[in-house]
């Protein structure tokens, strides 16, 4: 997919956030993952306390969404969780942050904080700091394991609200 098509696959995925359909007034994921293999998706959700704040001990949970969107939900595996879609949180440079690297590949992290009341994941995604939204990794299946081609990031600028997109091969950066 060119660049072009990234950029219409993110105006796709953030037109409800746009027009204001959201039936909530936070999105219901701080992300997703996608991938080329399938069509079930990993979820990124943040674990709210009853006053509405990201608690120190979990913050973050993952899990699988199976068959998109409408699929059932399954806990990830233990090496799913220690290797492919896992990630370690520590505490942030300002109170009720958190630093998010993930364990796949320690070099994109991603700093989950409230913002405007709902919680999200920000980062670089286009070499601009914004709001992470949807992750899809494309790959190949090799004998012993998938080799990753590419990861595409999806996302929206911090201020403006406008869309960002960027497209890397992992370790290639």
């Amino acid at each position: 997919m060119n660049a072009r098509g990234g950029f219409a696959l993110v105006l796709l995925a953030l037109a409800p956030v746009f027009r204001g359909e959201a039936a909530e007034p936070c999105p219901s994921h701080l992300f997703v993952l996608g991938r080329s293999k399938n069509a079930n998706i990993v979820v990124y959700d943040a674990n709210r306390n009853p006053a509405g704040d990201l608690p120190a001990s979990d913050p973050v949970v993952a899990y699988w969404l199976l068959n998109g969107e409408n699929g059932a939900r399954e806990e990830l595996n233990l090496v799913e969780r220690q290797r492919a879609y896992g990630f370690d949180l520590t505490p942030g440079q300002t109170p009720g942050t958190f630093e998010m690297a993930f364990k796949s590949g320690r070099s994109r992290r991603l700093v989950v904080r409230m913002l405007d009341g709902c919680p999200v994941a920000t980062g670089a995604i286009g070499g601009e700091d914004g709001v992470l939204r949807r992750m899809f990794v494309q790959s190949t299946e090799g004998s012993l394991q998938p080799r990753i081609e590419y990861v595409e990031c999806f996302g929206e600028d911090l201020t403006p609200g406008r869309p960002l997109y960027e497209r890397f091969i992992p370790g290639k950066r």
